[in-house]
């Protein structure tokens, strides 16, 4: 473990009696106050994983993630936790349920990654020792006792060839077989170059930009951001999770599915992605294939209480009270809490 590592646990354990009080049932002032505080020791621990930094917020998150410093999936949890804090501190915001679960799965997944050594980038760029120089084994001849001292060691000066070069370095490569080297170098640096400009470093920003445009309400503006990161990035898990919600949010179920179904085919181990494909099918009355994927959800992440609370609910659903009642109890309060009572179909809130 790293230096900057260690720094950043020191910094969350001086908040964790926070996290670990933060209670969803206390009053919104309180809740607010947990939050603010609990985000700056967060914040703290950012930086001290930077090794020191002026930058704060989203700006700080970004940096990490394009050092590489910390998971896609950290990023956005951290982000919903920042949405959170700057909503708790609006003087006339009361925080809700779904701030506090926001606040905690943030700390929670930076706190797992560095406890566990997870965190991206970090071992292979700070762990690495360096390999000591090699120690001859000869030793210099001992030198005569009358000998006289030694004459300062001069180095022998390099022959330099008197005749001009007749022509440049590169000369070589444009000879014979090889005059097809430069040209196809050179194509490779001009397409890197295009690919860079048209796609940029990665999909983070573009990310961030849609999960801003969905805080602020514009969803069709932050649709067509996740498509584009979608588009771009075919292997990644994350704009298809967004892209589901939207359309379960909206009622288009079968759009919905068909999103879902791709994230957890491209990350089946993406607790987020398995328990959006878990509210889809809930959503649809499909309560006992639900329950399958709030299971898969709670195997990756066992402390996703959002899984735990959906799970109790479609438990339910399914004549299951008491065993649907035990996974509500343990998830808390948040706003599956009420779904359990809503007549079968109706589109259930979302953290």
């Amino acid at each position: 473990m790293s230096a900057n590592q260690q720094s950043a646990i020191a910094a969350l354990n001086s908040v964790r009696p926070i996290a670990e009080r933060l209670d969803r049932g206390r009053d919104g002032e309180d809740r607010a106050a947990d939050i603010l505080e609990l985000w700056d020791g967060t914040e703290t621990a950012l930086r001290a994983l930077m090794g020191g930094s002026s930058l704060g917020g989203q700006g700080l998150i970004r940096e990490l993630r394009q050092r590489e410093l910390i998971a896609l999936g950290q990023a956005y949890a951290l982000l919903e936790f920042l949405g959170a804090r700057d909503r708790a501190n609006r003087t006339s915001y009361k925080s809700t349920p779904s701030d506090v679960d926001a606040a905690r799965e943030g700390f929670r997944q930076l706190d797992t990654g560095l406890q566990q050594g997870t965190i991206d980038g970090i071992v292979s760029a700070y762990d690495t020792a360096s390999v000591p120089a090699a120690k001859t084994t000869e030793q210099p001849a001992a030198a005569p006792k009358n000998a006289p001292p030694a004459a300062p060691y001069v180095a022998a000066p390099v022959p330099v060839d008197a005749t001009p070069a007749t022509g440049p370095r590169l000369a070589p490569l444009m000879r014979g077989k090889n005059r097809w080297i430069l040209p196809v170098i050179l194509g490779v640096l001009v397409l890197a170059a295009i690919g860079y400009a048209l796609l940029g470093r990665s999909p983070d920003s573009a990310m961030n930009k849609g999960v801003d445009l969905m805080k602020e309400g514009r969803r069709e503006a932050a649709r067509t951001e996740f498509a584009s990161v979608a588009r771009d990035n075919p292997n990644i898990a994350t704009p298809h999770i967004f892209l589901s919600r939207l359309s379960r949010e909206e009622g288009d179920l079968g759009t919905a599915r068909m999103e879902a179904e791709k994230a957890v085919r491209l990350d089946p181990n993406n607790p987020i992605a398995l328990r959006e494909m878990g509210l889809v099918l809930f959503t649809s009355k499909q309560y006992d294939l639900s329950r399958n994927f709030f299971i898969r959800a709670l195997k990756a992440n066992p402390n996703d209480a959002p899984s735990s609370g959906y799970l109790g609910c479609a438990l339910i659903r399914m004549g299951r009270s008491a065993e649907g009642n035990k996974f509500l109890s343990r998830a808390g309060n948040g706003v599956w809490s009420s779904c359990a009572q809503l007549p079968a179909g109706t589109r259930i809130p979302t953290q």
